[in-house]
């Protein structure tokens, strides 16, 4: 059984921010990046779940357990163009285990992504990740999905942010605007608050610090029969000359519930409540 930990965030749109003083000293936060194609970024990623807690409901039982997941990357991006990437996964380290008592020792192993080239795209406010060269087998699609849905959690501040001039030691609220109906796999996002946290200038250029916090949650995501509810708190670091998150940390709970199949094809609903993190650094790559 594989954590979906992919179950994550779609693109968030049609964001409207209050109103705030825009007189001196203050900063843009979100102008639009000028990274040019071709631009080459390193990028390092963790995802990281400690003692989840699980529990499989049948018709007359329940199994409880605690799971451990980790999901750890160095990848170099070129960018191709708008909402366009290819992906070399350098490298590429994971675990996941599902265990009663006592967590067992750590178990990481290379990832059924490490040293293929990927590549990215956006359609339609969804990231879609494939490789190239031949076709994933089940488990490598599994981890494509994580790679995608991870990218979009972390694209939470570009709409936080986006042509926004604040002033350090402000705070804003955030309103997503909600699909209407049945739209599975779209975000309802609520209580999302931003705060300038500070400046700081270095030989690089000017530095914002960010903090994002708010929560959403997702019916259908991927297609698949659950609902998800997401809380995340964020703390960034943006260079504002070419607003590269040169360093995210994302903490906060993810609730899964879930319509499966058991071990032996008997229906069941799978409930997963996983505290977890997630780190990202990201450079330039300099000719």
């Amino acid at each position: 059984m594989h954590v979906p930990l992919r179950l994550l965030l779609p693109l968030l749109i049609s964001v409207h921010l209050n109103a705030a003083d825009t007189s001196g000293g203050s900063v843009d936060l979100g102008a639009t990046s000028p990274l040019r194609t071709g631009t080459v970024l390193r990028e390092k990623r963790e995802v990281r779940v400690q003692e989840g807690k699980g529990r499989m409901q049948k018709a007359n039982s329940a199994n409880d357990f605690f799971c451990r997941f980790v999901q750890s990357v160095n990848l170099v991006r070129r960018l191709l163009g708008t909402d366009t990437e290819e992906v070399q996964v350098r490298e590429m380290v994971c675990e996941l285990v599902n265990y009663n008592g006592t967590a067992p020792p750590p178990a990481e192993q290379a990832g059924p992504l490490a040293g293929k080239t990927l590549r990215l795209r956006k359609s339609d406010g969804r990231w879609k990740c494939t490789m190239v060269g031949g076709k994933p087998s089940a488990e490598q699609q599994k981890f494509l999905n994580d790679l995608a849905f991870t990218r979009l959690l972390l694209e939470i501040p570009e709409a936080c942010l986006l042509n926004q001039t604040r002033k350090p030691g402000e705070t804003w609220k955030v309103s997503i605007n909600e699909s209407g109906g049945k739209d599975y796999g779209a975000v309802v996002a609520k209580d999302i608050e931003c705060t300038l946290v500070a400046m700081d200038e270095r030989p690089d250029g000017a530095l914002a610090t960010v903090h994002i916090v708010g929560s959403f949650t997702m019916e259908r995501p991927m297609n698949y029969l659950s609902r998800i509810e997401v809380a995340f708190d964020i703390t960034l670091i943006r260079r504002l000359s070419d607003m590269l998150d040169v360093n995210t940390k994302i903490s906060g709970s993810l609730k899964n519930v879930a319509q499966v199949n058991d071990a032996d094809g008997k229906a069941a609903q799978l409930i997963l409540e996983l505290p977890y993190t997630l780190v990202r650094t990201q450079a330039i790559e300099r000719k």
